[in-house]
């Protein structure tokens, strides 16, 4: 199920819902109170969302504190401008935002202009099947830039967001983010990483895959300006005392990162995560031909927060990837593709870069690539006809 922009002004949304019983649910809701979720499952039954189209100021669909186990499938998302003066400080909402939860599966859905995905403290059990799977889905432009007044957003201010942001997510068995396209284009979005990993664990038998995604673009609000911290993934990410509660066991392989200034593929923390067959390309400037003054590094290892001291940073590999990060500023053929300080011995190994300037053209090219992969694997991004 696909909506064109002339479609979707003809749909009629009914008011927010709130689910309070298990089922399987269709239809077309909206919210135009950024403090009132379009959709809230407050349930701890089996919700499946099917086919539906969602809209809101704030967060599309939210669930809190009841053990979810949700599905939403073949949806459409948006996030409208939630309107309100800069003061208040209101962002673009969620697509799924969902806090102490046992089950989520999203596929094959549409989200634009969302503030993406954020999934904290798991609590499902692994004998049950229960985990994570976000597969297929179509994502447009994660924004966290806040809102100025009625159609208006700032051009300085905004929240930390991710297209899919795990939170406290821990020991985890099956869980899986892959075959996403996610493409964020300048001036229209803002997001951190495009997919970050806080805190959050898989086991040493079942470790969190993120494979097969195409990520294109992260850029700061200017996206002119030199002052950026986010870029494609950070695969380890947040300060941990303890292995417990420590990021690790995470695989991160087969993805096409494209245009992500500031950095690919980050590990700033944690432990057993492995970074390989990537491929990681960006030339350095911003479709309009302007180079990027935040440009920094392909693929990096860094125990950003000191955790080696706590025995909680080790064991993080980054191995046989493609890396072709231009940095223009420095001169027409200069990279600066790997930067290891904190990879031990032997776990850095056989990155390769391409010879000669990484230009814009080699990155549509991997747009290309991308469409090409997804027909040989027969799997079709978004919305589909069930």
């Amino acid at each position: 199920m696909s909506v064109s922009a002339s479609q979707a002004q003809t749909i009629r949304y009914d008011k927010p819902i709130v689910i309070n019983k298990g089922g399987t649910y269709r239809g077309n809701w909206q919210s135009l109170d950024p403090k009132v979720p379009a959709v809230t499952v407050a349930t701890g039954q089996k919700v499946i969302i099917e086919k539906s189209n969602i809209q809101s100021k704030g967060t599309l669909i939210y669930t809190a504190f009841k053990d979810a186990n949700l599905t939403v499938r073949n949806t459409r998302g948006v996030a409208l401008n939630p309107d309100r003066p800069l003061k208040e400080y209101q962002y673009p909402g969620r697509f799924v935002h969902a806090e102490e939860f046992k089950n989520i599966v999203l596929e094959n859905n549409e989200l634009t202009g969302t503030s993406g995905i954020y999934l904290r403290d798991y609590r499902g059990k692994i004998s049950l099947g229960e985990t994570i799977k976000i597969l297929r889905n179509k994502v447009r432009n994660i924004d966290g830039r806040y809102s100025t007044g009625v159609g208006q957003y700032s051009d300085k201010e905004f929240r930390l967001v991710q297209f899919v942001q795990f939170n406290a997510v821990r020991g985890i068995s099956g869980a899986e983010i892959a075959w996403n396209e996610v493409i964020n284009e300048p001036g229209k979005s803002r997001p951190e990483e495009n997919i970050n990993m806080y805190v959050s664990s898989g086991l040493p038998e079942s470790r969190i895959k993120i494979h097969d995604n195409y990520i294109q673009g992260a850029y700061a609000v200017n996206a002119r300006g030199n002052t950026y911290a986010g870029g494609g993934i950070n695969a380890g990410d947040g300060s941990a005392k303890t292995l417990a509660t420590a990021a690790g066991h995470i695989l991160v392989y087969g993805n096409q990162i494209v245009g992500t200034s500031n950095n690919g593929i980050a590990i700033s923390a944690g432990h057993n995560i492995e970074v390989y067959y990537n491929r990681v390309i960006s030339s350095g400037y911003l479709p309009s031909g302007v180079p990027i003054s935040s440009q920094n590094v392909g693929l990096y290892v860094w125990d950003m927060n000191n955790d080696k001291a706590k025995k909680t940073f080790f064991g993080n590999s980054m191995h046989d990837n493609l890396v072709g990060w231009a940095r223009p500023l420095q001169g027409k053929s200069a990279q600066n593709a790997t930067w290891f300080p904190d990879c031990q011995p032997g776990k850095c190994l056989n990155n390769r870069s391409p010879q000669g300037r990484v230009t814009q053209t080699m990155e549509r090219e991997e747009y290309t690539r991308w469409r090409t992969k997804l027909k040989g694997a027969k799997i079709t991004v978004g919305p589909v006809a069930k």
